[in-house]
């Protein structure tokens, strides 16, 4: 591709872009004055009422639930600034409200009748709760680990996730801080229907559903905007993380079909928070936690939330060292009745050393592979990760990210809804972790340092923003529940000038040359001369651009059918530079490429009644193709720099949900394809010269088709008073097809177990106020090894016990909390597989290992 050509085009997009978005915000807040206007809703009644104290003062940020008299929740609010509530747009019938708010007793409505254009008051006066009753109430809401709807402000616009016709599920807060979750990893397994692929370490992994990889950032969005994942996140940070499963390209933009990770920041506090937590972690890991929010000013239109955690000290290896530092604040205005303006910051860093690296293998069954290789596996039993030796107290990780995020939400009236956002994040990525390169069958490997073995990325640099407008409108007897919107990125990779060189890491009396280990028998190194950590300076080498706008149309037929059609028209532009000996140390462009495309979806929903769906959806998702890789060594790539043609990807899913009183259900059978390419060798091409035809002489191309068929199901919420559980499975059959290879066609993919499920169950004891117990149960399938399955993982269990305490310590409500993980102390391998998102790799597989037995504890103390 010409250069100028695609450089002006590139220029002439984003000019046209900036232009049609401005012009889209303009339309928009031109035309709010009409959609009261214009819009016809269903004639519908209101409630309201206010929220007080015993002394009669305004109640803030009480949450007020409505529900029919069959317990099914209609509508959430909270009660505002000066302590009221409202729910304007009731459908006749007969209501309850509730009403709640720490350190008062639940309040429940009388019966509430609402006729058509009718107002309803119910105003409710609260009476203080003791501390121990509090407790419970605020321990046994029904909500606990069930979420009833996303975020305002993205793609889903605010609809009930009953009524999605996709599998959506949400971690919750009170989830990830029952079970003391510190990271995505841990918090991931109590979604059975969400798994994940480690790149660098438990903290730097690649989320996926449906046995699909996902990318760095193409797949993740932090409050709806797109930002790296491969950089480490603290679960102190975050409300919620939403998931929706499989293809979400036609909701999203341009992404690989592993679903979309929605990361929700804590936003300010309606009422006085004040939290503090001291934490302790196996083998001498100590955590300070602090969690405070309020409002304050006129009429409390300034908001605030931070979150603060210092935790450091050795982990499970000996001469390891673990240290994670957070600081993260939240702010809104409000400065009218209907706009809201927020702005976010977050700092983490991570420090890691002295943890197990990961195994590094080479199946040759591939279409890279050279004629008479031979296949070297991993161990199909993982050895003990508290061994010292499998990492070194040297190399780790050093991991920092910097985010800043601004929105304006603003509200036209009841119906009609805007936000627009922006982000930038920064990532710096020291990772020096040792990667064990397997060398036989035995369990022999050398040890390298990680960025030399790799060439691992030590920086990202992220812009992303967001802009949708959400309404509802009729046009003759058909109900329009529509979502528009523009989202898009600049995602920078980074590359170090001058990457170090390729040498296996030794002890002090082991000759160069040998520097090797085994599996059953590790030893520990001593640090190469000058450290581990690269000192020459980086550069960006690549760019990808991606900007798109979607549209989403759900259509009420009648009470029962309903339609939902959905798409993204979207551009991808890139960029890739050289800033090396070859370049002469000065950055060079040497390719790029222009795509676009459209990725749309069509659903069909019918609901036997409100609380029930049954949905079929089909959905087609383009995203961003590979880009050849340049001539190395003596390996001529025939199609050298160019891209493919940008992939598409086909999922069709029939799914059943239903949400009664205490419990949520849903269920989805599906199929998913996704092309994936890889590098074929012997290719016969003139470009190669006297290499044509050798095996010095490859390709990138399409080799074969990922078609993964499965069934999923989760249930969550209160089977009885006393007992609570969330948990799921998944069954998949991932299979890879039209490899061209005998050997590996219709086999399954590498690293993906055929049943998957977990587990979680909370029991009150009656007998002792605010105690709990848990236990979870986390079941994962054997994995193939290999790309021909001659080889497989054995299945493994993961048993977690915890408890739970809440009582009242010097008038203070205290809360104690104890989990014991993997309690049989079972060895497995956490993730294997391909280092690439399409599967089949040019380089080594990895495998990394789990978390032994570890202890948690902490003491939570709200002042």
């Amino acid at each position: 591709m010409d250069r100028n050509l695609s450089s002006a085009a590139a220029i002439t997009f984003q000019a046209r872009h900036r232009r049609g978005t401005f012009l889209f915000l303009a339309v928009a807040l031109w035309l709010s004055p009409l959609f009261g206007v214009a819009q016809v809703v269903p004639k519908t009644g209101q409630i309201t009422g206010d929220v007080r104290d015993p002394a009669r003062a305004a109640v803030v940020g009480a949450n007020v639930v409505l529900k029919d008299l069959q317990g099914i929740v209609k509508a959430t609010t909270v009660s505002d600034g000066d302590g009221v509530y409202t729910f304007p747009s009731i459908q006749p019938g007969s209501y309850v409200v509730e009403v709640d708010a720490k350190g008062f007793k639940h309040a429940v409505s009388p019966k509430l009748e609402v006729a058509a254009s009718q107002l309803v008051r119910f105003d409710c006066d609260f009476v203080l709760a003791e501390v121990l009753e509090n407790v419970t109430v605020l321990a046994d809401v029904e909500n606990a680990y069930r979420v009833e709807a996303v975020s305002a402000g993205g793609p889903l616009g605010t609809t009930p996730i009953v009524n999605l016709p996709y599998t959506v599920n949400v971690i919750s807060r009170q989830l990830i801080d029952d079970t003391q979750s510190r990271n995505f990893k841990e918090a991931a397994k109590y979604l059975p229907l969400v798994s994940f692929q480690e790149m660098q370490g438990p903290e730097v992994i690649r989320p996926a559903t449906r046995g699909m990889q996902g990318s760095n950032m193409q797949n993740d969005r932090k409050d709806g905007m797109g930002f790296a994942v491969t950089t480490p996140s603290a679960m102190e940070e975050y409300e919620q993380i939403e998931v929706v499963s499989g293809v979400g390209a036609p909701l999203y933009g341009p992404a690989n079909p592993s679903g979309t990770f929605n990361f929700i920041t804590k936003r300010p506090a309606e009422v006085p928070l004040h939290e503090v937590e001291l934490g302790y972690e196996s083998n001498s890991v100590g955590t300070v936690h602090m969690d405070l929010g309020d409002r304050v000013g006129k009429k409390k239109i300034f908001g605030y939330r931070m979150n603060l955690v210092v935790a450091e000290g050795g982990g499970y290896v000996t001469a390891s060292q673990l240290r994670r530092q957070l600081a993260a604040g939240a702010v809104d205005v409000r400065p009218w009745a209907h706009t809201v303006f927020e702005g976010n910051y977050s700092y983490y860093n991570l420090f890691q050393y002295g943890y197990p690296g990961w195994f590094a293998y080479a199946p040759t069954t591939t279409p890279t592979s050279v004629p008479g290789s031979k296949s070297i596996l991993l161990a199909e039993q993982a050895p003990d990760p508290t061994i010292r030796g499998y990492g070194q107290s040297f190399s780790g990780v050093d991991l920092t990210s910097y985010i800043g995020e601004v929105r304006v939400k603003h509200d036209f009236n009841s119906t009609w809804h805007l936000v627009v956002g922006g982000l930038d994040q920064l990532s710096n990525r020291g990772i020096t972790t040792a990667v064990n390169q397997l060398i036989d069958n035995n369990g022999n490997y050398k040890s390298y340092d990680a960025n030399a073995f790799s060439s691992l990325a030590p920086r990202f640099r992220v812009y992303s923003d967001l802009l949708y407008v959400t309404g509802r409108f009729k046009t003759g007897p058909l109900l329009h529940d529509v979502v528009i919107g523009s989202t898009g990125y600049r995602f920078a990779t980074y590359s170090l000038v001058t990457s170090p060189p390729k040498t296996a890491l030794c002890t002090s009396n082991t000759p160069q040359g040998v520097c090797q280990a085994s599996i059953a028998h590790p030893l520990v190194f001593v640090a190469p001369p000058g450290g581990t950590t690269p000192a020459t300076a980086v550069y960006e080498s690549s760019v990808i651009h991606q900007q798109g706008f979607s549209l989403a149309d759900t259509i009420t037929l009648s009470r029962q059918w309903l339609v939902r059609l959905a798409a993204s028209q979207d551009w991808t532009w890139t960029d890739s530079y050289a800033d090396n000996a070859a370049t002469k140390f000065v950055r060079t462009w040497i390719g790029g490429y222009v795509s676009q495309g459209v990725s749309p979806s069509a659903s069909i929903l019918f609901k036997p009644r409100s609380s029930m769906t049954i949905y079929g959806t089909f959905a087609q998702s383009i995203q961003p193709p590979d880009v050849a890789a340049a001539n190395s060594g003596s390996t001529i790539v025939v199609n050298a720099n160019q891209a493919l043609p940008p992939y598409r990807s086909k999922e069709g899913e029939i799914g059943y949900k239903l949400k009664v009183r205490r419990l949520d259900f849903s269920t989805a059978l599906f199929r998913i394809d996704r092309p994936f390419a890889n590098y074929v060798v012997g290719v016969v091409s003139p470009v190669c010269g006297t290499q044509s035809g050798t095996s010095n002489c490859v390709q990138l191309e399409i080799t074969g088709t990922q078609r993964n068929y499965g069934v999923e199901a989760m249930l969550s919420g209160r089977i009885f008073q006393s007992l609570m559980l969330t948990g799921g499975l998944t069954v998949l059959n991932p299979k890879l097809t039209d490899t061209g290879i005998p050997a590996t066609n219709n086999k399954h993919f590498v690293g993906i177990p055929d049943y998957k499920s977990n587990i979680l169950a909370e029991y009150r004891l009656r007998a002792l106020a605010g105690v709990y117990l848990n236990f979870d149960w986390q079941h994962v399938g054997r994995r193939p090894i290999d790309d021909i399955n001659s080889t497989y993982t054995p299945q493994y269990n993961v048993f977690d016990l915890g408890m739970r305490y809440t009582t009242e310590l010097v008038g203070k409500v205290t809360t104690f909390r104890f989990t014991a993980n993997n309690i049989s102390n079972v060895h497995y391998w956490s993730t294997l597989g391909p280092g690439s998102i399409t599967g089949q790799s040019t380089g080594s597989y990895l495998g990394h290992l789990g978390e032994p037995f570890v202890v948690n504890a902490s003491v939570r103390i709200d002042f």
